[in-house]
Parts: C-alpha cells; sequence; structure tokens
C-alpha cells in the first residue's frame, strides 16, 4: 500500500508511510479519534506493520499534496465507517476488534470468493474451538513477507519461526496479516455453522475452495482436484 500510495500521489513517501504507520506515539494519538484502535493490542514489536489490518481498502480519491498522515487518517476513516456500522455486533463478540481483524484478515487471504468466507470461517471456528492449529498456509506467506515467489513457497516453508506461522503456533497469528475488506470481516464476525475441519483450494481449476470434515475426506479432495497441496491440514 506504501509503495502504491507514494508511486500515486507525488507528496507521499514510501519509507515515511511505513515509518508512521509503525510509531507507537503516533498510533496512541489516533486512539483518542478511532476507538477500534488499541495502542496496547499494537504495540508489539513482533508486528510486520502495527496499523496492519486498519489501512481499509477502498477506492480512495486523494489530493495530490496531502501529507502521510492526511492519507493514514483517510483509510482508517473508511474502518471507521465499518466498525460504526457494525459496533453491536463487535462488542457482542467474544474476541477483542484485533482478533476478529486478524482472523478476518486470514479469510481474506485465503478466499476472495465471498460466497466461501463464512464457510472458511467456521472452519477456523471450528478449529479452535477443538483446539487443534490454523495450519493455515496463507499466514506462512506473511511470515516469509516479500521472500518467496510462488503459494508453493508457503506450503514448503511450515516451519519458519515465526509468530505469524499457525503451524508453529496455535490460535491465531499474532496479527493481521493484510487488511480485510468488509466481507470478510463480516465472516470473522458471524462464521457459518458447520461441522468442516479441513479445506484445500482448487488452485488449477476454477479456485473454488472444498471442504471435509474429516482428514481422509480432505485427503481425497486433494487427490480428487489434482492438488498436490492443502491449506490446512
Amino acid at each position: 500500500i506504501a509503495h502504491k500510495l507514494a508511486q500515486a500521489v507525488p507528496s507521499l513517501d514510501e519509507q515515511r508511510l511505513l515509518d508512521l504507520w509503525n510509531d507507537e506515539e503516533y498510533i496512541r494519538s489516533l486512539a483518542s479519534l478511532y476507538p477500534f484502535i488499541d495502542p496496547e493490542a499494537l504495540n508489539n514489536d513482533a508486528y510486520f506493520i502495527r496499523l496492519e489490518g486498519y489501512l481499509y481498502p477502498e477506492t480512495y480519491y486523494f489530493d495530490l499534496d496531502l501529507n502521510e498522515d492526511e492519507a493514514t487518517r483517510m483509510m482508517l476513516d473508511g474502518f471507521a465507517q465499518f466498525y460504526e456500522a457494525h459496533k453491536a455486533e463487535f462488542d457482542a463478540s467474544s474476541w477483542s476488534v484485533q482478533e476478529i481483524v486478524t482472523l478476518a484478515s486470514v479469510i481474506q487471504f485465503e478466499s476472495g470468493n465471498v460466497s466461501e468466507m463464512a464457510d472458511i470461517s467456521g472452519v477456523f471456528k471450528n478449529r479452535l474451538e477443538q483446539g487443534m492449529p490454523l495450519q493455515s498456509s496463507v499466514t506462512v506467506c506473511y511470515a516469509l513477507y516479500d521472500q518467496f515467489d510462488s503459494p508453493q513457497d508457503c506450503e514448503t516453508n511450515t516451519e519458519i519461526d515465526s509468530p505469524y506461522n499457525t503451524y508453529m503456533h496455535d490460535g491465531l497469528p499474532v496479527g493481521p496479516i493484510l487488511n480485510p475488506g468488509a466481507d470478510a470481516m463480516l465472516a470473522a464476525l458471524h462464521p457459518a455453522d458447520n461441522d468442516y475441519l479441513y479445506f484445500v483450494g482448487d488452485i488449477h481449476g476454477d479456485g473454488s475452495t472444498h471442504f471435509a470434515r474429516t482428514y481422509e475426506e480432505h485427503l481425497a479432495n486433494i487427490e480428487k482436484y489434482g492438488l498436490t497441496i492443502s491449506d490446512s491440514q
């Protein structure tokens, strides 16, 4: 995002944006205006980008002379609109805003198909409730950050020592792995009531996701759809 903004808007600098999004004092100053920002939750040296998850994806119209703070607040305002519209649902959840955004980011990364997101959320909810690791390869992608060339790299580096890696660590990753949109956040707030524990994406076909209740069914899906790689094991 910082790179794209700096390319599009002459007054913005990529590194200044990244530094601002990691600035603890700046984040504390934002908390008085944006109630969904919890400075304590974002005060974690393990985070790559502390404001990751809150830079709401939307179409924005930027003045060509705006500064980094103004650009950041425009995206946070986008998140604020969603948050205010669904505040009752956030308040009713047993999870913190940071946890909901983190789960939503994994759902968003796993599938761009809105019709599948609630079921994917249901899989993760079921795994967490049963004490199973999420084992989501997209969290490995984020742990690798820019050090991978293809999704296969994420599948073959599941031993990377990172708090984002849900193969190595139980529960959610330490923080969001991208900035999720409205559909993914709604899926995190309202997971489907299913009994699935596994899913694979048809990366060689139409990209659809195939769900399974048992590991045996999961392996059959891998074989049926010509996949050699699974997203959740």
